[in-house]
């Protein structure tokens, strides 16, 4: 459908660009001017040239129609970047995220994850790598529910596990588990843990709690974050999976990204 109307507005543009008006369309109550305006005959021979032109060249319109795409995913992402500027303080210095390898490391990145996608589990591995290479590194996680019920049920789990210092131990158990955990499973798993079953249980329907959930969720859509894992270094956002030696080269400053999402 998106192709579709990108067509038609490609085909009124090519109109719109060599004047090709309807004498009827004169709607502004003035006379256009006579270079501009076409006899019904001409105009009909018009567009069969065109008709002709784009049955030949089918292409022509597919190729202008990508053009199209790519410079819209363009502007998209240079919006989602300013976002990241705009938003540094929400994003490395809320003091309520759950914080990963060094907390006093000189290199940060922001992770949004959901606990439950497929991606998210591959890159939490790869994380866990470049963290034994790199032990100046911050990493602050932003959790968010993308996958449904069963992901925000974790996540308050593991926001909760951090009020008893217990964050990556709680997010440990639900990333190496085979499948979704119910809220029975996850207590049972936290008491494995060694948490407080019975206060993470209250800490997870504790407003603060779900408050933190919401705003991260809030500052996902802020920054145009629609897939997981999608992670932040610097000023820069890049939404995929990434192998532990791409991380690491991408925190020094250096490759692409060639990312994934689940």
């Amino acid at each position: 459908m998106k192709k579709y109307i990108l067509a038609t507005a490609l085909i009124g543009g090519i109109f719109a660009t060599y004047g090709f008006v309807k004498t009827s369309d004169a709607t502004t109550g003035e006379k256009a001017s006579q270079n501009t305006l076409l006899t019904p005959g001409q105009e009909k021979e018009v567009e069969n040239i065109i008709h002709t032109y784009l049955q030949e060249n089918p292409k022509v319109v597919m190729q202008a129609v990508e053009a199209a795409m790519t410079l819209t995913q363009l502007e998209e992402q240079q919006k989602a970047q300013q976002a990241v500027v705009d938003n540094q303080d929400k994003l490395f210095k809320d003091t309520r995220s759950p914080v990963g390898g060094n907390p006093q490391g000189k290199e940060e990145m922001v992770v949004f994850m959901d606990p439950y996608c497929g991606f998210c589990k591959k890159f939490h591995s790869e994380l866990d790598k470049a963290l034994q290479t790199n032990t100046d590194l911050k990493v602050v996680f932003k959790d968010i529910a993308i996958m449904g019920p069963g992901s925000n049920i974790a996540v308050l789990a593991m926001l909760a596990a951090a009020k008893q210092g217990k964050y990556k131990e709680m997010q440990e158990k639900i990333f190496e588990a085979s499948n979704r955990l119910s809220k029975k499973e996850l207590l049972r798993e936290a008491t494995a843990a060694g948490l407080n079953a019975k206060t993470l249980e209250q800490d997870m329907d504790s407003d603060d709690v779900r408050k933190l959930a919401e705003d991260t969720m809030s500052l996902a859509k802020d920054l145009g974050v629609n897939g997981t894992p999608t992670f932040i270094i610097g000023e820069t956002l890049h939404p995929g999976f990434v192998p532990a030696d791409q991380l690491i080269q991408l925190l020094k400053g250096q490759g692409q990204t060639s990312a994934q999402q689940g």
